[in-house]
């Protein structure tokens, strides 16, 4: 994964360099890459004196009370949702949001088409005692990224579902196939559980084991 820090100047619908460089960067600069999932950190600033040498007129916004998300669409009210991320976990010491979002989305296959690159709109905002409030809306470009290693494909989530990493899946799901030697874990409704193995017998057949846990 990527990493992603974003500077939002809630007072001037705007991106900052960093939390010590005020300056306005281009949001289409951005390491935004299909197929890609970016880890990112998002400050919320707000600015506080005017700008002058040395001096750095913004602070954080505390996140105490705050819901952050973060919308990829195509900028239009009501419109289409190329990716989104609406469950950020916020910074213990009050400082930001942090969450993966995914670029791996078949919407956003859909708007790169056969092109190289294609422009989307970011909207950034916060819930607080159940009112939405935009601090961001800016147009991002989103590029090409690397080819996945199977058939030169790109693994892409059909839209409406959520990827899946292959340790998520190996810790929810009974695989078809299992590891040599190991078994499976059942439980019942009421929490009685077994482990279901397959044993080698000393001539050579296996024997089917089902043993109780608890």
């Amino acid at each position: 994964m990527n990493n992603l820090n974003l500077y939002v100047d809630t007072t001037a619908n705007q991106l900052l360099a960093g939390l010590n460089a005020p300056s306005a960067i281009d949001p289409t600069t951005l390491p935004f890459n299909l197929g890609d999932t970016i880890n990112l950190q998002v400050y919320l600033l707000n600015k506080t004196g005017s700008t002058l040498q040395s001096y750095n007129p913004y602070t954080i916004i505390p996140n105490a009370g705050l819901a952050l998300v973060v919308y990829l669409d195509n900028g239009l009210a009501d419109g289409l949702i190329y990716t989104q991320q609406i469950t950020f976990t916020n910074d213990p010491g009050q400082q930001f949001f942090y969450a993966p979002l995914s670029l791996n989305t078949g919407a956003l296959t859909t708007l790169l088409g056969s092109t190289t690159a294609a422009t989307a709109w970011m909207h950034i905002g916060y819930l607080q005692n159940g009112v939405m409030t935009t601090v961001l809306a800016v147009q991002v470009s989103i590029g090409v990224g690397v080819y996945g290693v199977t058939g030169g494909q790109l693994a892409i989530v059909p839209p409406g579902l959520t990827p899946l990493s292959e340790q998520a899946a190996v810790q929810q799901f009974v695989q078809v196939a299992g590891p040599a030697g190991q078994g499976f874990e059942l439980q019942s409704p009421n929490g009685k559980k077994f482990l279901l193995q397959v044993k080698d017998n000393p001539d050579g057949s296996g024997e089917f084991q089902a043993s109780p846990i608890n």
